[in-house]
């Protein structure tokens, strides 16, 4: 039997056994998948937001059926649909009532924090002439 596919009989006669097995990446991508679908039926800014979703995803996630979401989980057995932030190794390490502080800074673009022009200067201030 695929452990992916859905069983050929009908939903009455489903067992246990017949339930899809996940990996534990597949399950967390698919929690991840419903929770942010239903943030975007209730609350699609706030959810947008909180996920750094942009209008396209948004609207592509909001209208896929749960069964589609499920497929997709499937298919995906060791690719995580999430990524930890860029500082997680020192977000482990330090106290947790510092745990907010430094993910919103490990969420901050250092070049679209910069701007543009300091960038430039950045980079040529890099640069040492002999």
């Amino acid at each position: 039997m695929n452990d992916h596919a859905p069983p050929l009989r009908g939903k009455a006669g489903w067992t246990m056994e017949d339930a899809i097995r996940y990996t534990e990446v597949q399950y967390l991508n698919l929690n991840y998948l419903l929770t942010i679908q239903v943030g975007l039926k209730h609350d699609p800014l706030a959810t947008c937001c909180t996920y750094h979703l942009d209008t396209a995803s948004a609207e592509t996630l909001a209208a896929m059926s749960v069964d589609s979401l499920q497929l997709l989980a499937a298919n995906m057995s060791h690719e995580s649909l999430f990524k930890p932030i860029a500082n997680f190794k020192t977000l482990l390490e330090t106290p947790p009532v510092l745990a907010m502080t430094l993910c919103r800074v490990g969420n901050i673009d250092p070049v679209l924090a910069r701007g543009a022009a300091r960038v430039g200067q950045a980079a040529a201030a890099q640069v040492r002439m002999p």
